[in-house]
């Protein structure tokens, strides 16, 4: 990681608010997906000092597992599912990496396999009860596979499950180009607390609170301060992480 890139982990780390079961969506050119992915992982891990899940949709755990380990961020605290990959799962650098044998057809069933792995014969090796972060990457790969209502009730589900095992208490972070899929992000944004925006130098370029723009402060090392509670935002149906 270079330097811009380590400042990046300053102003997400301090945008992603404490304590909080939220959702964060951040948009991002579909080049630098996997790039902001090694940023938020570092934000959470080393930052913020976090355990967390990474759910892989884009490409097997062990391409981000490699990467990780190329950059020097700790994985000893994050654990790996595939959603993706059908092949044996595959561990390094302490994690565990259990496939999702639905595999990516069918994406709404993962929240159920997710909270029952003692009916699939998963072998899942974590207690969801102890993860403070899922970080998941390129959704819009769904589309591949799944239709969009598909989509919509794999988040739906997937809310219900974070609020369940441990309500106020498991942020979410996926990163998406929102230019891509703008239907999608839309739907992604309506259930997120923050929307960031980052622009092609990869700063924080725009922070929305349930909807709402609010100023982004830029303090040393490019930290980017989000404020308290805002307002009610556009949400209408759906209710807010």
């Amino acid at each position: 990681m270079n330097e811009k890139d380590l400042q990046l982990v300053h102003s997400i780390s301090a945008v992603i608010d404490d304590g909080s079961s939220s959702i964060y969506v951040l948009h991002a050119k579909y080049t630098n997906l996997v790039r902001v992915n090694l940023v938020l992982l570092k934000a959470f891990l080393e930052e913020k000092r976090r355990k967390g899940l990474m759910i892989t949709i884009d490409r097997p755990h062990q391409y981000v597992s490699h990467l990780m380990q190329l950059h020097g961020v700790d994985q000893s605290n994050l654990t790996f599912i595939d959603a993706i990959s059908t092949h044996a799962a595959d561990t390094k650098g302490g994690a565990v990496a259990p496939e999702f044998q639905r595999g990516p057809f069918h994406i709404e069933a993962l929240p159920d396999f997710l909270m029952k792995p003692e009916n699939n014969g998963s072998g899942l090796l974590v207690d969801l009860s102890k993860i403070d972060f899922i970080v998941i990457d390129n959704v819009s790969t769904l589309l591949t596979y799944n239709t969009m209502d598909s989509i919509k009730r794999f988040f739906e589900k997937y809310v219900e499950m974070v609020k369940s095992v441990r309500p106020g208490g498991i942020q979410t972070a996926l990163v998406m180009d929102r230019d891509q899929h703008p239907q999608l992000f839309e739907f992604v944004s309506s259930m997120a607390r923050k929307a960031i925006d980052l622009g092609p130098d990869m700063m924080v370029k725009k922070i929305s609170v349930m909807g709402v723009p609010v100023p982004v402060v830029t303090q040393p090392m490019q930290q980017i301060v989000g404020p308290g509670e805002l307002g009610t935002g556009v949400l209408r149906s759906k209710e807010v992480m």
